[in-house]
């Protein structure tokens, strides 16, 4: 029962917090455009209202790759080193000395940034600079758009009618990062500092990500990565995003060792907490739970009970995700039986691997989903 206040507790704060962050930009966007659409026409008002819509819509895009960029700085200010740099799907990484154009998106992200940390001194390594470098470029950005505008005296200009529009844009993106938040299921850079704060484990569970993802675009496979380094402790809190992504690294490594069963009791342990995860982890643990289940007993009601229409849609929004191309070949191989569409989903697999920004991941997909080839061949 308590569980379940603490949970409700956390949903009102948000909304609050939320409708709060609704209200002040609500008040700034109208006081800031009110001049720009007076109009006799109620026809051109509307046209009016339409067009800067569309215009802070181009510069929020803009401003994600500023974010995108304020992380970048920050991160190398506190002695992060360039993985990667990503826009939607263009993905930038650094490979054998060269920078080269790779594809790859997660749901509920617009663009990411990774980095490889520092090394711990002490358990200890800075997140707070490096969380807060996107959200904080936003906000100066935004800042110095506004301190034009003053000094021009306000005039209704075009140049302050584009910084206006721009700050909008900037202070929406700034806001919605620093402010601890889910975002489409995704925790924000505000949401990621403050479970840091608050759980010293969590903290471990961003280095030990970052880290392993840099090491995997680097070529390493997760087998190659010590299990020490990735595995999670007892008494841990589960339910932390940060920890739970952990736990999905822990099982990652059973599954490039080949260790089914281990991988299958891995995920398990999510289970106690499965109501607490935020969507896209709950997402990825049922995607590996039916994937070890389509190789091993194949009990279609398992299969049915978690391959909802949310996690399809999830699934159909992940198309540069190479585990996913992994999954679905399984799911036509061993549920539907349509053996063409399996080796369709293996022949998309191989050419999604040669542009993958994540070297490693791409290779033990790959192994995985020949594995299952040949378990094909041999049924047959």
């Amino acid at each position: 029962m308590s569980h379940k206040i603490k949970k409700y507790s956390r949903t009102i704060k948000s909304l609050i917090l939320g409708a709060f962050i609704g209200l002040f930009l609500a008040v700034f966007i109208i006081k800031s455009l009110s001049p720009y659409i007076e109009s006799e026409s109620g026809l051109l008002f509307i046209f009016k209202i339409y067009a800067l819509i569309g215009a802070v819509f181009f510069f929020y895009i803009v401003h994600i790759i500023i974010h995108e960029v304020g992380h970048l700085i920050f991160g190398i200010l506190t002695g992060y080193t360039f993985v990667s740099f990503r826009i939607a799907s263009i993905t930038l990484i650094k490979e054998n000395n060269k920078f080269k154009i790779k594809k790859f998106s997660i749901p509920g992200t617009a663009g990411q940034c990774l980095m490889m940390p520092p090394e711990l001194k002490d358990g200890k390594y800075p997140f707070i600079i490096y969380n807060l470098g996107g959200g904080l470029m936003n906000l100066l950005i935004s800042f110095a758009s506004i301190l034009i505008i003053i000094i021009t005296e306000n005039k209704v200009s075009t140049l302050n009618l584009i910084l206006t529009l721009e700050s909008i844009a900037g202070i929406i993106a700034g806001l919605t990062n620093i402010i601890p938040l889910k975002v489409g299921g995704v925790a924000n850079d505000g949401y990621n500092i403050l479970s840091m704060l608050k759980d010293e484990y969590a903290k471990y569970g961003f280095y030990a990500q970052l880290k392993t993802y840099a090491l995997l675009t680097k070529g390493y496979r997760m087998k190659d990565i010590p299990f020490k380094d990735i595995e999670c402790k007892e008494g841990v809190d589960l339910s932390n995003p940060l920890v739970a992504s952990l736990k999905l690294l822990e099982h990652s490594w059973y599954l490039d060792n080949m260790h089914l069963s281990k991988a299958n009791i891995c995920l398990n342990s999510l289970n106690s907490v499965n109501d607490d995860l935020i969507p896209i982890i709950k997402y990825e643990i049922n995607c590996e739970k039916i994937f070890l289940e389509l190789i091993g007993d194949c009990n279609k009601d398992v299969v049915d009970k978690l391959y909802d229409d949310n996690l399809k849609k999830y699934i159909k929004a992940s198309k540069f995700s190479i585990s996913k191309k992994r999954f679905l070949m399984a799911y036509e191989a061993f549920y539907e039986k349509d053996l063409d569409k399996a080796l369709k989903y293996f022949r998309e697999g191989e050419v999604l691997a040669l542009k993958y920004p994540v070297k490693g991941e791409a290779e033990m997909e790959l192994m995985l989903m020949n594995w299952i080839k040949n378990s094909i061949i041999e049924t047959t």
